[in-house]
C-alpha cells in the first residue's frame, strides 16, 4: 500500500524553534526552525520513504474556533521575536522541493489534516508528520503518528496501542478526554477538578462524554457534582477538540505524488542557509523541475468553483509571480566585482583598527574583540550585554572606530549575499526571477516575499539602486513604477480624523516639510533638508509608537530633545495621541484589532505579565491599523488593476509589489493608456477623508526612472 505524509508545518516550526539553538547564518538570518523542520522533513523521506507528500499551514486570522470561544488560545504567550520570520523560508524549502503547500483561511493545519487524512486513508498509508498530540484523535488502522522524542533525529511511529498506551484511552476519545481534562495549552477549559487521570478512568468505563451524562447518578457525590457544574464547559471543550474533517479542500494522489526536483536549486538554496550538513541527506532527485504550486488552484477545490482559499487577491499573487520579471545578468556581475573589493577593503579596515584578523561573520568571535579585547559596554544587562546585534551596535558607532566599519562590512556583506550572490542563481530559463508572494506572514497584514525577498532592497543609497537597476524592461517595453505617496500617514489622518493633520494633506502640503515648520518653530521655506528628514523621522516615529528614547538614538540627538520634538507633534495633532490611546485601550478591551480592509489580528502580548511585551504590543496595537488599512488599499488596488487588464485585453503585465509601490512591464504603445488606469483604480479604489495620492514614474530599469505626468 501506498504512503502519504501529511507534514503539520506550524506544529514543526514551534519544535524546532524552541529546540534548536539560535542557529544564525553568517549574514545574521536566524535559521534555527528552518534547519529543524528541514531535518525532520528529510528524517521522514528517508526513513518511511513515501509515494506521496503534502505540506500542511495554519493561515493567519481567527478560526471558528475563535468565535465560538472568544478565549480559545487566549492563555498563550506571544510568538517568540524570530519564530514567524522564519516561515517563509520553510515554506521556501517546501516549494523548492516540489512539496504542494496547503493552507486555509478561518482553519487550523489540524483541520486540513484531518480532511485530506479521511479523504486519503481509504487509498494509501496516512502518516501525520508532528509534534501536536492534537492529531492523536486521527488515528485509526490506516492512519499513524511520525513524531520526534527528545530530537529531530529521534522519532517513533505511534499507532493506535502507542496512544492509547500514552493517554490513557482511545485515539478516538482524545476529543472526549480533552471535554472533561481541558487542554492548558489551548485554553479548552475541560470540566473543574477532573483532570487527567479522572477523564481516563470514566471514559474507559462509559466511552463518551454524552454517554457519561447520561449516568451521572451512578457516580459519587463529588464527581456528579463537578459534572453537573462543568457539563456547559464540557460539552464545549469537546467541540472545541475536535478536527473538523469536512473542511473545504481535495487530495489529489497525483499531484501530491513525490515528483523530481531540481537538485541543484535545493543544493543552492541549502548552501544560502549554510544548512551543509543536511545536504547529504536530500533524497535522489532527477534534473527535471516540475515547479509547486503551480496547479493549486484544483488540489484545493472539491468543486470546480474558485476555493475560498484562493481569493481574488491569491490568484493576483501568482500571476505576478508567473510573469516575473526580467533580470540583466550584466549588471550584477559588475556590481559583485566592486562589492568584493569593498568587502576586502573594509575588511582591512577593521583588522587594522583592531590589530589583528578574526571571523567577522562569527557573532561570537565579533564579541569577543569588541567586549573582551575592547572593553566597550553595550549599558544591557543580562546575555544581552554581549549582544553584536546590529540595533546594539548602532548604539556603540561612537565608542570606537571599529564600528562604523563592522556595520558598513554588515550592511554590504548581506546584500552581496542575499541578492549579489543569490539573485543569479534564482534566474530562471526565461531570464527572469519568479519571487513568492505571502499574504501570511506578517502580523500587519503586508505583503512579503521570499527568492528574493525584494521588500528589504534599500531604497536610498548607492548600492540599493545599483541592484534596482538589475530589473529591466525587455525590448519594446518599459517598467511603471506607482507608488502610494506618504499612504501610512494618510491613512492615519483619515482614522484619527485630526483636523489639523488632515488639512495639510486635503491643502495637498509637504507633511514633513510642515511638521519641521513646527518642531523648530521656522516658516516652511526656511526648513533645511536635514530638519526636514528630523521631521520625517518624527512623524514616522509617532505612528510606529516610538518612545523619546528611540527617537534619540535613531536621529542621535539628546533624549530631551526628542521628548520635545514629539511633545510639539502632538500639541499640533492632539486626536493623534487621542486615536492611539482609545485604540490601544480597544485592543486591551477586545484582544484584537481591525483594520479598516477587514484584517483581523490579535494581541496576545497585552495578556503577557512582562512588562516589555505589553509594551511592544500597545506599539503593535498603534501601528497595525494603520500599516495593515495601507496593505488593504494596496492589495484592493492590485486585484481592480489586474481585473481590468485583463478585462481591456491589455498586454501589459504586473510584475512587483514591494510595501507601497506596484511595478508593471509596459509595451511602450499602452504606457499612455496603462499609465492613467493606474493611478486612477490606486487612488479612487478604497477612499478616505483625505486625497489618495499616487507618483508614476517610468524607465528602463526599476532604477533609472523618470516622473511621469499624466
Amino acid at each position: 500500500m501506498e504512503k502519504l505524509v501529511l507534514v503539520d508545518g506550524n506544529a514543526l516550526l514551534h519544535r524546532a524553534f524552541h529546540a534548536m539553538p539560535p542557529l544564525t547564518t553568517s549574514s545574521g538570518e536566524l535559521v534555527n526552525a528552518v534547519y529543524g523542520f528541514t531535518s525532520m522533513l528529510l528524517n521522514a523521506l528517508s526513513t518511511l520513504k513515501p509515494d506521496h507528500l503534502i505540506a500542511v499551514f495554519d493561515a493567519p486570522g481567527p478560526t471558528f474556533r475563535h468565535q465560538a470561544y472568544t478565549q480559545y488560545k487566549a492563555t498563550r504567550a506571544p510568538a517568540p521575536e524570530g519564530l514567524y520570520e522564519q516561515l517563509p523560508r520553510i515554506k521556501q524549502v517546501c516549494v523548492a522541493m516540489s512539496i504542494p503547500i496547503f493552507e486555509l483561511s478561518g482553519y487550523e493545519a489540524d483541520d486540513i489534516i484531518a480532511t485530506l487524512a479521511r479523504q486519503a486513508k481509504s487509498q494509501v498509508e496516512v502518516i501525520i508528520a508532528t509534534g501536536d498530540k492534537d492529531a492523536y484523535q486521527l488515528v485509526d488502522k490506516n492512519v499513524k503518528i511520525f513524531t520526534p522524542r527528545k530530537s529531530f533525529s529521534d522519532t517513533v511511529i505511534m499507532g493506535e496501542k502507542e496512544v492509547q498506551d500514552k493517554m490513557g484511552v482511545t485515539p478516538a476519545q482524545i476529543p472526549d478526554f480533552k471535554g472533561l481534562a481541558g487542554d492548558p495549552s489551548d485554553n479548552i477549559p475541560g470540566v473543574r477538578g477532573i483532570g487527567n487521570i479522572g477523564a481516563a478512568k470514566l471514559l474507559q468505563k462509559y466511552q463518551t462524554v454524552e454517554n457519561l451524562y447520561q449516568h451521572l447518578e451512578e457516580l459519587p457525590d463529588r464527581t456528579k457534582k463537578l459534572l453537573a457544574e462543568g457539563a456547559e464547559d464540557a460539552v464545549l471543550s469537546k467541540s472545541l477538540a475536535t478536527s473538523d474533517d469536512h473542511v473545504p479542500v481535495k487530495v489529489d494522489l497525483a499531484q501530491s505524488r513525490l515528483s523530481s526536483y531540481n537538485k541543484d536549486k535545493v543544493t543552492e538554496l541549502f548552501q544560502e542557509l549554510e544548512f551543509k550538513s543536511l545536504l547529504g541527506k536530500l533524497p535522489q532527485a532527477s534534473v527535471a523541475y516540475q515547479k509547486i504550486p503551480e496547479n493549486q488552484l484544483d488540489m484545493f477545490a472539491e468543486t470546480k468553483e474558485t476555493p475560498k482559499v484562493d481569493s481574488e487577491l491569491g490568484v493576483v499573487l501568482r500571476e505576478i509571480e508567473t510573469n516575473g520579471v526580467l533580470v540583466d545578468l550584466g549588471v550584477l556581475k559588475k556590481l559583485k566585482t566592486d562589492i568584493d573589493a569593498k568587502v576586502a577593503s573594509l575588511e582591512k579596515d577593521i583588522y587594522s583598527a583592531v590589530g589583528h584578523e578574526f571571523n567577522l561573520n562569527s557573532p561570537k568571535q565579533l564579541g569577543e574583540v569588541l567586549f573582551d579585547e575592547l572593553h566597550l559596554e553595550t549599558g544591557k544587562k543580562g546575555k544581552n550585554q554581549r549582544s553584536t546585534a546590529v540595533d546594539v551596535l548602532v548604539g556603540l558607532r561612537d565608542a570606537h572606530p571599529v564600528i562604523p566599519f563592522v556595520l558598513s562590512y554588515r550592511e554590504l556583506f548581506k546584500l552581496k549575499s542575499t541578492y549579489i550572490d543569490a539573485i543569479p542563481a534564482l534566474v530562471g530559463p526565461d531570464g527572469r526571477i519568479h519571487t513568492s508572494l505571502h499574504d501570511d506572514v506578517s502580523r500587519s497584514g503586508r505583503l512579503s516575499s521570499t527568492a528574493p525577498n525584494l521588500q528589504n532592497i534599500p531604497t536610498r543609497g548607492e548600492l540599493g539602486q545599483e541592484i534596482r537597476r538589475a530589473f529591466v524592461a525587455p525590448k519594446g517595453a518599459q517598467l511603471l513604477k506607482a507608488d502610494y505617496n506618504q499612504i501610512e500617514l494618510r491613512v492615519m489622518a483619515h482614522i484619527s480624523g485630526d483636523p489639523a493633520l488632515c488639512e495639510v494633506f486635503k491643502k495637498g502640503q509637504d507633511i514633513h516639510g510642515q511638521t519641521a515648520a513646527w518642531i523648530f518653530h521656522k516658516k516652511p521655506r526656511e526648513i533645511t533638508a536635514d530638519e526636514r528628514r528630523v521631521a520625517k523621522t518624527v512623524n514616522f516615529g509617532v505612528l510606529y509608537g516610538m518612545s523619546a528614547f528611540g527617537l534619540a538614538q535613531s536621529l542621535r540627538i539628546d533624549p530631551k530633545e526628542a521628548a520635545k520634538f514629539i511633545d510639539t507633534y502632538y500639541k499640533r495633532f492632539p486626536k493623534v495621541r487621542r486615536w492611539q490611546e482609545e485604540i490601544k485601550a480597544l485592543a486591551y478591551q477586545q484582544g484584537y484589532l481591525t483594520t479598516l480592509g477587514g484584517f483581523k489580528r490579535y494581541f496576545l502580548e497585552l495578556q503577557s505579565t512582562s512588562y516589555l511585551q505589553r509594551a511592544a504590543g500597545e506599539r503593535m496595537a498603534m501601528n497595525m491599523p494603520i500599516q495593515g488599512t495601507a496593505a488593504d488599499i494596496i492589495k484592493k488596488a492590485m486585484v481592480d488593476i489586474s481585473g481590468k487588464i485583463k478585462a481591456t485585453g491589455l498586454k501589459t503585465k504586473m510584475i512587483m509589489q514591494v510595501h507601497d509601490e506596484l511595478v508593471f512591464e509596459v509595451p511602450e504603445g499602452e504606457l499612455p493608456v496603462v499609465s492613467k488606469m493606474v493611478r486612477a483604480i490606486m487612488q479612487d479604489c478604497f477612499p478616505l477623508s483625505v486625497p489618495i495620492i499616487v507618483d508614476l514614474k517610468v524607465g528602463p530599469n526599476w532604477a533609472d526612472m523618470k516622473s511621469l505626468d499624466v
